[in-house]
């Protein structure tokens, strides 16, 4: 499979967790595990292949993301 369609299933799959992932604890540990496992994952895979994406593109795209679920891991806890 072509690197930018890869990059491209990626994101988006990205984008809908980020949209459509409520729960707070859900949020929260998922957002850890995938930086922890993105961080390790940078120093740990080569050119390896799984169901046709390269490991390299899934790890480097899993450390923001996982980011992003941490930071607004309260996005839809209600206030007050």
């Amino acid at each position: 499979m072509p690197y930018i369609m890869q990059a491209a299933i990626l994101l988006v799959l990205g984008a809908l967790l980020v949209q459509f992932l409520k729960p707070y604890p859900l949020r929260k540990w998922l957002g850890v595990a995938m930086l922890a496992a993105g961080l390790v994952g940078i120093f740990n895979f080569d050119q390896q292949q799984v169901l046709g994406f390269d490991l390299e593109l899934l790890v480097l795209l899993a450390v923001p993301l996982g980011a992003v679920l941490f930071m607004t891991r309260r996005r839809f806890t209600e206030v007050g």
